[in-house]
């Protein structure tokens, strides 16, 4: 049995591929959803935008820490247990993505998930389109160039939260 089904008789897709692709689309979608349609995610957005108005008002911002982080180690733990199906795991595996990641949470806005996906998809495509055209490094430098020129103009990131002081 060929575990590579093909659509057409040159084009190839990894089962493995696409179980990790479905996987990050479940977990994204879990992810907005316990933030923007649950109780506790209306606590977190609370926290994030004024913590001390927030527990003025009841909420106890250090449990809202504590589970904000254990649900970022969790899907931590999941992103790199899916990482094994798809690449070779060491103490380097994770250099190569460690840039790519950085821009895209700092060009999104860091408090902001439409952002991440946004700038995710817009930095992902734009070094794929140059990579069609230039050369892999090249690809990467005008694309950081790009992201940094865009940061000068915009340093709270495209889509940043209002944040009231």
């Amino acid at each position: 049995m060929d575990l590579n089904p093909s659509v057409a008789p040159i084009i190839r897709i990894p089962v493995n591929g696409v179980f990790v692709l479905l996987l990050t689309v479940v977990i994204t979608a879990f992810t907005a959803w316990l933030i923007y349609f649950s109780a506790w995610g209306i606590k977190v957005r609370a926290v994030v935008l004024n913590r001390q108005m927030a527990s003025a008002v009841g909420i106890n911002t250090a449990q809202v820490d504590s589970r904000t982080f254990a649900l970022g180690c969790g899907i931590a733990g999941i992103a790199g247990s899916a990482f094994t199906m798809i690449g070779s795991t060491g103490p380097t595996a994770g250099q190569q993505y460690i840039v790519d990641t950085f821009l895209v949470v700092v060009f999104g806005g860091a408090q902001s998930l439409l952002g991440t996906l946004a700038s995710a998809f817009a930095i992902s495509q734009s070094q794929s389109t140059l990579e069609f055209f230039l050369s892999g490094s090249m690809a990467k430098v005008i694309t950081l160039l790009i992201v940094v020129g865009i940061l000068l103009l915009r340093p709270q990131g495209l889509f940043a939260n209002r944040v009231r002081r």
